[in-house]
């Protein structure tokens, strides 16, 4: 996933899915359940099941994020 210049993965809530953010270049500011955190390349962030998470990319160069999704079996 490419999140170009002065854009965002809009704030938001995920269901009984996981996501695993693993940043390939560039950075951001995530925030995760209400916490801004800074991201850069080699992090590796964890959104949770039922979690709210989103991200901001607000440099000049894109942000390469390789992203895997699960659904979480009840």
């Amino acid at each position: 996933m490419v999140i170009p210049p002065k854009s965002t993965i809009g704030y938001h809530k995920h269901g009984n899915n996981e996501e695993m953010y693993i940043v390939l270049s560039g950075e951001g500011m995530m925030t995760i359940n209400g916490e801004p955190v800074t991201v850069k390349m080699g992090d590796m962030i964890l959104n949770r099941a039922f979690g709210e998470h989103g991200l901001v990319n607000s440099s000049d160069t894109n942000i390469d994020l390789l992203v895997f999704q699960i659904d979480i079996e009840d």
